[in-house]
């Protein structure tokens, strides 16, 4: 077996890391199909926008948070390091539930339909991981366990990022060490995935095409990367376990239920469709502290003829009640 898949690798290029170019890429990219979603389902692009402008810190928290409760020893008693998040060491599921923890208290103050919002974002999910995941490609990054499969990954130069806790034992801990083997790469982890995204992209944009029930888009998104995911984390390492399972491998199984479950409710008719509210699709109060409902429409846009909205008294006929309705005539007509 000598097919291994070799790149030069580059954790910095022009000082800038390429995974991180790759999470804002896809994080503009995939909020910008959630508007065209989100407008499709009667929601205005300034709430969607005002929504993502909040999770995005939400999303940095969440997936540095996520990333040190699984490598705890590495930042002990070195505590301050948890804010290295230059250093890398970031997971999708924290960055997920970072960002709408973030945005549903702008959410719950509008009145924004929760499913909705959701699976109005569920395309953007797989688009936005896509260049992160080309991002960890070219650092790099995520690197499993030792590999002698046809597309098993070695670096061919270039500077690995040994400063990264948890760095795979495949490779050792700096470039050259354990390469005497031809036949031996890592587990290229962040590979796995994005050929697991990129699955999953089509189908969505294709299920999308038609309007579904709330919650559906959503939910078939993370239950179908949550299976991927489930296997893919079988060849990682450098994390740590729970009962045989690591963190993320126990929040896919968790998706995975929750998708059983909400297909169980479905079929009871337990979950349905809520509609709209107005302050969601009229974007003249869409905006906080716009126009409100009772002061729409504006005076100067009254009709000047119709001050009030009363029904119009009818005057009295003109005629007299024996002219208005005359009596037949005696003969027939000819």
């Amino acid at each position: 077996m000598t097919g291994l898949l070799q790149w030069h690798v580059y954790p910095r290029i022009a000082g800038v890391s390429p995974h991180g170019i790759g999470i804002a890429v896809g994080f503009l990219l995939g909020g910008m199909l959630m508007v065209r979603y989100a407008e499709r389902k009667g929601i205005v692009a300034d709430h969607v926008w005002a929504m993502l402008m909040r999770a995005v810190f939400g999303v940095i928290i969440g997936a540095r948070l996520f990333y040190v409760f699984g490598h705890l020893t590495d930042y002990w008693p070195n505590v301050l390091d948890i804010f290295k998040v230059y250093q890398g060491g970031l997971v999708f599921y924290g960055g997920v539930f970072g960002g709408i923890v973030a945005a549903v208290p702008y959410a719950k103050k509008h009145h924004l339909p929760f499913w909705k919002i959701l699976d109005a974002a569920a395309p953007g999910f797989p688009l936005g991981l896509i260049f992160g995941r080309i991002g960890d490609l070219i650092v790099g990054d995520h690197l499993g366990g030792p590999s002698t499969l046809a597309f098993a990954f070695r670096p061919s130069g270039g500077s690995v990022p040994v400063s990264v806790p948890g760095w795979p034992a495949c490779l050792g801990n700096q470039l050259g060490q354990h390469l005497g083997n031809a036949h031996l790469g890592c587990h290229q982890t962040a590979l796995y995935d994005l050929w697991n995204v990129i699955i999953i992209l089509p189908i969505v944009l294709w299920l999308a095409r038609k309007e579904r029930p709330d919650g559906f888009m959503i939910i078939f998104t993370a239950t179908f990367y949550g299976f991927g995911r489930l296997l893919v984390d079988f060849a990682r390492t450098g994390t740590a376990t729970y009962a045989g399972l690591r963190g993320t491998q126990w929040i896919s199984l968790f998706l995975i239920l929750l998708g059983i479950w909400y297909t169980v409710q479905r079929a009871r008719g337990a979950i349905t469709s809520a509609p709209l509210p107005a302050e969601v699709t009229n974007p003249l109060i869409a905006t906080e502290g716009g126009v409100q409902p009772e002061d729409w429409p504006p005076p100067e846009m009254k009709s000047p003829t119709a001050p009030d909205e009363r029904p119009m008294d009818l005057p009295e006929h003109p005629l007299a009640p024996e002219q208005h309705n005359p009596e037949p005539p005696d003969h027939p007509l000819v």
